[in-house]
This record gives structure tokens, C-alpha cells and sequence, in this order.
């Protein structure tokens, strides 16, 4: 299902003002890659910040994710190989995973790099 993941900041109005902000911007670039704009925003909580300590997996050399990216309701598998890989990362429980690095980009013809 299509939708923008919104992480909540918290009450002060400085941090709820930057998410309008973001929350406008992340419509922007869904509707961008999608070809539609997003049908509905889910709120998740989930730490934000990258822990000191990451255990280093190796090079990201590639992605496969399914995406209803320009057929709404009709998701299809997609494969991007990564042209500068990122570093795969976990913290150090091994319960989180972190793309470090990497030059790559979210474009209307998809990840680009």
C-alpha cells in the first residue's frame, strides 16, 4: 500500500512546524516517484538517532523493494543495483539496520546512483 511514513517529533512547536515543512516536501517527492499522490500518511514511532556504535555488514550493492510506483494499487518488484554503494550497518544488537553513505538519490524515474 502507498502512503508517506510520518515519525512523530514530539510537542514543541519548533519540531511540529519542521514536520509540516517535511511532511509537505515528502508529499512532493512521493507523488514525484509514484505518479500519484499519496492516498493516506501513517504515523510510527521510531528512534531517530543513528546509535555511536555501528557494526559494519558490507557494501550495499543493490535493492529489491516492491512499489505500486505508477500503478496505483498494483505493486511490482523493482531492482536497482547501487552504481557508489552505501554501507550496510546495524546497531549493535543486530536489530536496525542503517544504509551509510553511498551517492545515490530519489528521483521520478526512481533511485538514481
Amino acid at each position: 500500500m502507498a502512503y508517506i511514513l510520518s515519525i512523530p517529533f514530539g510537542e514543541r512547536a519548533d519540531a511540529v512546524q519542521g514536520c509540516v515543512s517535511s511532511l509537505e516536501t515528502a508529499r512532493e517527492l512521493f507523488e514525484r516517484f509514484h505518479s500519484f499522490a499519496p492516498p493516506k500518511t501513517l504515523r510510527r514511532r521510531c528512534p531517530r538517532l543513528m546509535p555511536k556504535v555501528l557494526v559494519n555488514l558490507g557494501e550495499l550493492r543493490g535493492l529489491i523493494y516492491r512499489s505500486d510506483k505508477e500503478q496505483c494499487g498494483r505493486p511490482r518488484t523493482f531492482i536497482h543495483f547501487m552504481e557508489t554503494p552505501p554501507l550496510l550497518a546495524s546497531d549493535p544488537e543486530g536489530k536496525q539496520l542503517y544504509i551509510v553513505g553511498g551517492n545515490y538519490r530519489v528521483t521520478s524515474r526512481g533511485i538514481e546512483g
